[in-house]
């Protein structure tokens, strides 16, 4: 088999596994067969069709942190293997688990899979903190945001520009606070105060810790700063394609000013009165 072949029947396992992550059950289901067949394992039959499997997945894709994170993967013939730790809300709250999952490709569809579940880990209360980065922590800003911004490369077709700062002089320069939950450094947000407004111009969260509602967090905080600073308005600026963290900061109370070309797409900026 050619390694061209290979990443074939890989292609529709990444794909799903990134619609499930995104929980977009369009796309996630373009990438089962109509007559897949959804099975535990040991062998029990869980779902037939591409229609129950649509319906198990709904109210799946409804879990506010719902993550799974590929630790590997194996190839053996028309065979995927995954090993994942996928986070969810269980009836007993929410929680991590550990899963291989086994694809059985036909066509370019998934046409069978087995899951093998571990026991549920629940997550204890969490504990948040945030700390100013110092310059040592340049390295960890690097690596969290390349981290959190590598799932829009393929959208856009290069790394975004957070991806490729500097991030020693972001460092030394900017005020950057580092959020750790549970004791883990998961997420960051990069300030700069300018003398009307408080600008953002960087919030990365590692994907695992995605839907968990750190992003929020992080804006609570910039509102924070701002005033702190004695400021009364908050800006930032996030490209058009990435329509669910314009959402998000509309939710949040940010208004579109403008928008602007830039390197082939189109930049949107958008503010919010403190």
């Amino acid at each position: 088999m050619t390694n061209g072949e290979q990443n074939d029947i890989e292609l529709p396992v990444q794909q799903q596994l990134a619609a499930y992550n995104a929980r977009d059950i369009d796309a996630f289901m373009q990438c089962w067969a109509e007559d897949c067949e959804y099975w535990a394992f040991p062998p029990q039959l869980i779902a037939r069709g591409a229609r129950a499997i649509r319906e198990r997945h709904l109210a799946r894709f409804t879990e506010p942190n719902l993550f799974a994170t590929l630790i590997n993967r194996l190839r053996v013939g028309n065979v995927v293997v995954d090993r994942e730790i996928v986070s969810r809300t269980f009836p007993e709250g929410p929680g991590e688990v550990d899963v291989i999952a086994i694809y059985e490709i036909d066509s370019g569809k998934i046409a069978k899979a087995w899951f093998k579940m571990g026991t549920p880990r629940l997550h204890g209360p969490d504990t948040m903190s945030l700390d100013r980065a110092r310059l040592s922590d340049a390295g960890l800003v690097r690596a969290l945001t390349r981290a959190a911004y590598a799932k829009w490369v393929p959208l856009l077709g290069r790394e975004p520009s957070p991806m490729v700062a500097d991030h020693e002089s972001a460092v030394r320069d900017h005020h950057i606070d580092i959020l750790s939950l549970n004791g883990q450094q998961v997420a960051l947000i990069e300030m700069i105060a300018a003398p009307d407004h408080l600008l953002i111009e960087n919030i990365a969260v590692l994907p695992a810790f995605q839907g968990r509602g750190l992003g929020r967090r992080l804006l609570a905080h910039a509102e924070q700063v701002t005033m702190t600073k004695g400021l009364a308005e908050i800006r930032l600026y996030t490209n058009k394609l990435f329509a669910k963290n314009i959402a998000l900061y509309q939710k949040t109370g940010y208004a579109i000013d403008r928008e602007a070309p830039f390197r082939g797409g189109v930049t949107v900026y958008m503010s919010k009165r403190i």
